[in-house]
């Protein structure tokens, strides 16, 4: 077996449907999402993958809607190894929305303050992104950014403050 290919085994997961629909657009656009080899997400999967314990039924989750192929890995076949513990799907889900936050923060940090238009550019964001345009989406988005906006301003209002002592 190629160890460089994806398996027919799967992780079947729930985000939120902005973060879903971006992480599989930048993936390449498919799903089941194929994760690059050595990427942050592949290096956990790697690392959590475990035997299904026969308490834990197989499921696939009827309300997943981020669906991520499990890679061949020299040391742990996907035919054995294709249980992810919920606290493995925590990490992962955390490195997923942290990729997604770094990507919104540089895209748009440097826009936003030269425009009174932060409104369209997050829905050209979504647009870029693969996102669909929703209320919930937006406004999940916009929070997120806003968020990330206030820490900056603080450390940068922190930071003047004690230059100027």
């Amino acid at each position: 077996m190629d160890n460089n290919s994806m398996s027919n085994f799967l992780i079947y997961l729930k985000f939120e449907p902005y973060l879903a629909q971006w992480f599989i657009h930048e993936m390449g656009g498919t799903s089941p999402v194929e994760l690059p080899r050595g990427s942050a997400e592949s290096d956990i999967l790697q690392l959590f993958l475990k035997k299904q314990p026969e308490d834990v039924p197989n499921e696939c989750r009827e309300d997943a809607n981020l669906i991520i192929a499990i890679p061949y890995f020299k040391r742990k076949d996907p035919r054995t190894y294709n249980y992810l513990p919920p606290k493995a799907v925590h990490c992962l889900h955390k490195c997923i929305r942290n990729r997604f936050d770094v990507q919104l923060w540089n895209d748009l940090h440097l826009v936003h303050p030269k425009s009174k238009m932060l409104k369209e550019l997050i829905e050209a964001w979504m647009e870029n992104h693969g996102i669909d345009f929703t209320e919930t989406n937006w406004c999940a988005i916009s929070k997120r950014y806003q968020r990330k906006r206030e820490i900056y301003l603080r450390k940068k209002t922190k930071k003047n403050e004690s230059t100027s002592e």
